[in-house]
């Protein structure tokens, strides 16, 4: 099987991150790759250091026709037998051929982009009801979680050093991880932790959004006790330092961040968005609160900080949850099973029109 990747610059973001664990992991496993990256990515250096054939592109250029020449005749000398196309920009630059052609189905699905796909893979059930809804057939849209970062085992990672990060070691901390922008519910994470002293917070991720929240911490007096650490595509040292993760996420489709906290051992609270509302099970594997609710939220951080034998048995049950389902060597071969049926399926697999 060969499976050729079309992956754009993107810095950070889950699909970076399912993007560089997919490709690890599938070389791990002898499969033969190769890669079209754009310009200017930092994966570059990364994928040939794994021996992975990596081709670099001007991708997405000024115009469309030269890069759709130049990645399709890039596929002919390569002959896969599948392309995986990593963003619906990406998916309309590969015509249709003898391969069976795969996109990542985004978070706002758009189907005309999607047109030369023989089949979609979506990181969740939310997305591929979109692509269903849409016109797509059941049958052909993969609903797969992200693979967790590699050899996701608290006893074996060292904790961040509390003192890099000017945090007392005697404090009780907290930890959140996503995307600085508004939907995310940083915001209403910091409103909680205005109501409870002597709690430190740290944020770890980048956006749109961070100058505004720093200078919201700032407002709220809480400054002192804030760190943002900027993105971080390892988040394990973090997870192993904290006391609680915290993930106040407003719309939220994905459960990755769940995933990461249960497979750390760390005790998870959450706002009720939709995709860790569909992990959690409430104060059986972690507390649940409803969005866009300081209040709440504060409530439940208080709660877990005084009750301490609770909150190591919701972060047992967690860790359970992840070794049951969504550890590497269950997902994995989950992922290669579908590689494998899609390689040995006809390319001419019908798809919705434009």
């Amino acid at each position: 099987m060969k499976i050729a990747h079309i992956m754009s610059a993107e810095a950070f973001g889950g699909t970076g991150l399912q993007f560089d664990r997919l490709v690890a992991g599938l070389h791990g496993a002898g499969i033969n790759q190769r890669v079209i990256l754009a310009d200017g990515s930092g994966r570059f250096a990364d994928l040939k250091a794994l021996g992975i054939e990596t081709i670099s592109m001007d991708i997405p250029g000024r115009f469309a026709f030269l890069d759709r020449r130049k990645i399709n005749a890039e596929l002919k000398r390569y002959t896969p037998d599948i392309v995986v196309s990593w963003s619906a920009e990406l998916c309309g630059l590969v015509e249709r051929g003898s391969y069976c052609h795969l996109g990542r189905a985004a978070a706002v699905f758009e189907p005309a982009a999607y047109a030369t796909c023989n089949a979609l893979f979506a990181p969740s059930q939310a997305r591929a009801d979109a692509a269903i809804a849409a016109g797509w057939a059941r049958e052909a849209v993969h609903v797969l979680p992200h693979l967790p970062s590699a050899g996701l085992v608290r006893a074996t990672v060292k904790p961040a050093d509390r003192k890099t990060y000017f945090t007392p070691a005697t404090a009780r901390l907290l930890f959140t991880a996503a995307r600085l922008i508004d939907s995310k519910g940083i915001d209403d994470l910091l409103q909680a932790i205005a109501n409870i002293s002597s709690v430190y917070l740290w944020i770890a991720g980048d956006g749109d959004d961070r100058q505004a929240f720093e200078a919201r911490a700032h407002q709220l007096g809480i400054k002192p006790r804030v760190r943002f650490l900027g993105w971080q595509n390892d988040l394990r040292p973090y997870l192993a330092a904290a006391d609680i993760f915290v993930y106040p996420a407003r719309q939220e489709d994905l459960g990755d961040a769940v995933i990461e906290a249960w497979a750390a051992g760390v005790p998870l609270i959450a706002a009720d968005s939709l995709g860790p509302g569909l992990l959690i099970r409430h104060q059986e594997n972690g507390l649940l609160v409803p969005t866009g609710d300081p209040r709440s939220l504060s409530e439940a951080i208080r709660w877990m900080l005084v009750e301490t034998a609770a909150a190591k048995r919701l972060a047992a049950a967690g860790s359970a949850a992840f070794d049951d389902v969504f550890a590497t060597d269950k997902l994995l071969p989950r992922y290669i099973a579908m590689l494998k049926g899609l390689a040995g399926a006809p390319a001419s697999t019908p798809t919705p029109q434009a």
